[in-house]
């Protein structure tokens, strides 16, 4: 057997979450219900020689507690890192202030726990020929090292804090080796904390940094309130038992694709893609970089109490969402910029379809193209209806992966553009992250937006009367002066849409 061939056998194996044991001359396994078919034992018993040679060669490598292939969204994201000039741009990066009296003993013993309950945090991924998997390694205590800035002078501790906060966020992470996870305090004060997580987005996405912070928050009380050298167990922290873990979701994943749902999928989406702009021909004001940096800024803007008002009023009045009728906008003004009747953006859709998805840390999000075309005639304008029947139509077909989806195009000839998705947008309607540990405060702030993995993304974050925007954009390609002129232009543009779909009138009561 070839090196190859023995090496696509063992990523065969470990997708399926099939353990080796040698004993000898003997070559043991430990399988799933349904893992092991007669091809794959027959496989094992003409290479068992081969496989123990390996095995016994690699006898010193940590041992793998569960695995299983990579879903299409880590496939993705392999590949992005494996790219980018700058990798650490998709490195999730929090920066927590923390003020009170922190019990650093219970948050070490809390993150450990954490990590044995979300085995994404002690997971690494290899590849074995064509076959990417992701490994669970066994819990082992998560470093939490402590750098003092106490006792410097007050003036000097806020650039060497914030020189620390850039070396601890900006470090790539090798994907091979687990666990994808880096922690640190500073103490700034006796009282006054800096909390970095970092978490590389091939094993985290939005909802799961939530699930992290909720979990970690449970975990430290539980620590406090049972002092000593083992973690917190879930039952302490009353947190509910996991019903699947992440590898489990990489083979449902596969199952789920192989079926009639794909061909319902595919056949949705060739009709709505056929002979689609993928590639978003925006005005650059420096020459495209071969290699993307993932250097990202953003330009901060609000849509007031009063214009929020009208924009609410006119999704009721077509039926519709506040999100529809922004996402008209965004497309307006993609295609006015580009010159083009009609653009394809991303969506960034949660995609956790199922129950048990939900309380997992791990990557759920898919990105779905929109395909926003404007009326004729005129100047560009993407109407609310059309704006509504892309978005509904994409989230119900949500759960074709946009890596697949690519895969899918590029085999039949009909490729998208290689840096699809060049524009995305984004709707924030979850509460802003946060960490409440007892008699501590916590302020979270995402240090993500450096890490810029499109070229302009729409972040929209509904508050009580208004709707606070980020526009992002990648540094590489944009000056912040442009993306000013954006935003401004969008608000305008927002403004005529309202203006245009003015309420309908009463008709005057009878005398």
């Amino acid at each position: 057997m070839t090196a190859d061939a023995l090496t696509d056998l063992l990523g065969t194996l470990r997708a399926r979450d099939v353990r080796l044991r040698p004993d000898g001359d003997s070559l043991h396994f430990d399988a799933p219900e349904h893992a092991m078919t007669d091809d794959l034992l027959e496989r094992l018993r003409t290479h068992k020689a081969g496989l123990l040679r390996r095995l016994a060669a690699h006898a010193d490598t940590p041992p793998v507690e569960s695995s299983g292939p990579a879903t299409y969204f880590q496939r993705r994201m392999h590949a992005q890192h494996h790219t980018a000039r700058l990798p650490a741009g998709l490195n999730v990066a929090q920066r927590i202030e923390l003020t009170g009296p922190l019990d650093v003993d219970a948050l070490g013993r809390a993150l450990t726990a954490l990590t044995a309950r979300q085995g994404t945090l002690r997971c690494r991924l290899v590849r074995y020929g064509e076959e990417l998997v992701q490994e669970v390694l066994p819990v082992s205590p998560v470093p939490l090292p402590v750098t003092d800035l106490s006792t410097l002078p007050p003036g000097a501790r806020g650039a060497a804090g914030d020189d620390w906060v850039r070396r601890t966020a900006g470090e790539p992470f090798d994907l091979a080796v687990a666990p994808l996870l880096r922690t640190a305090l500073l103490r700034r004060g006796p009282r006054e904390w800096t909390f970095m997580l970092v978490v590389h987005h091939i094993v985290i996405d939005g909802w799961g940094l939530d699930v992290l912070l909720r979990d970690l928050t449970a975990l430290y009380t539980a620590a406090l309130r049972h002092p000593g050298e083992a973690p917190p167990t879930d039952e302490q922290a009353t947190l509910p038992p996991l019903a699947v873990a992440y590898p489990d979701v990489g083979r449902w994943q596969r199952d789920h694709l192989s079926g009639p749902r794909i061909r319902e999928l595919r056949a949705y989406w060739d009709e709505e893609l056929a002979d689609a702009p993928f590639d978003l021909r925006l005005p650059l004001d420096v020459p495209r970089p071969e290699r993307h940096t993932n250097r990202g800024a953003a330009v901060e803007f609000t849509v007031s109490p009063d214009l929020s008002a009208e924009v609410e009023a006119l999704a009721r009045r077509r039926d519709t969402t506040v999100f529809t009728v922004m996402l008209s906008v965004y497309g307006t003004l993609l295609c006015r910029l580009s010159g083009r009747p009609e653009v394809v953006v991303a969506c960034n859709i949660a995609n956790r379809i199922r129950l048990e998805h939900e309380p997992l840390v791990a990557p759920f999000t898919n990105n779905v193209p929109l395909r926003l075309r404007s009326g004729g005639g005129g100047e560009p304008v993407v109407s609310v209806d059309a704006a509504a029947r892309a978005f509904f139509g994409a989230a119900a077909h949500q759960d074709y992966p946009l890596a697949l989806l690519l895969e899918d195009r590029a085999a039949r000839g009909r490729p998208a553009d290689d840096r699809f998705p060049q524009a995305v947008v984004v709707m924030q309607n979850q509460a802003a992250p946060a960490l409440d540990l007892p008699d501590v405060t916590g302020e979270v702030h995402d240090l993500t937006v450096d890490g810029m993995r499109s070229e302009v993304c729409l972040v929209l974050v509904p508050e009580t009367d208004r709707i606070r925007c980020h526009l992002r954009y990648a540094r590489d390609l944009f000056d912040a002066e442009t993306v000013e002129g954006w935003a401004t232009a969008y608000v305008a543009l927002l403004r005529e849409a309202v203006a245009s779909s003015p309420a309908p009138r009463t008709a005057p009561s009878a005398a």
